[in-house]
């Protein structure tokens, strides 16, 4: 093999292993907002505090983990409330909300203001700190 060749799949393996390492961090990447970015009442779950809404699509493995994190959760803490949509029934909210990979879970108050999101699948702890977080905000707010 010359080394043109070798240089080229070098290359390949470097900007493939950049671009996972990327995508790797990315994933479960938890953002609070100060400013909530958009308001719309029907994303809220009518009488929670905070919602997590979970924007899901049929293929999404991570999607089955971010189930199970935010249910758990949901059934710990009072005032928490959760649900999820199907972003391939609603490519609107998916557009509206610029969700470009699944799961986005976003973190909407009663008023259904988002207040922030996660993007991938998360930890407990980071989601349990993301609302956390949110509640400190709207009591601040208060």
């Amino acid at each position: 093999m010359d080394s043109p060749a070798l240089l080229a799949i070098a290359a390949l393996v470097l900007g493939a292993t950049a671009i996972g390492l990327v995508v790797r961090a990315r994933s479960g990447r938890v953002v609070v907002a100060a400013d909530p970015s958009s308001t719309d009442a029907r994303l809220a779950v009518p009488g929670a505090e905070v919602t997590l809404l979970q924007l899901s699509s049929p293929v999404c493995s991570a999607c089955a983990v971010m189930r199970r994190v935010t249910q758990e959760l949901v059934a710990d803490e009072p005032g928490l409330a959760r649900r999820e949509l199907d972003v391939t029934e609603h490519p609107e909210l998916a557009s509206a909300h610029n969700v470009l990979s699944t799961p986005t879970t976003l973190l909407v108050d009663a008023t259904g203001a988002v207040r922030g999101r996660i993007v991938g699948a998360a930890r407990p702890e980071a989601v349990r700190d993301a609302v956390r977080s949110v509640r400190e905000q709207l009591g601040a707010a208060a």
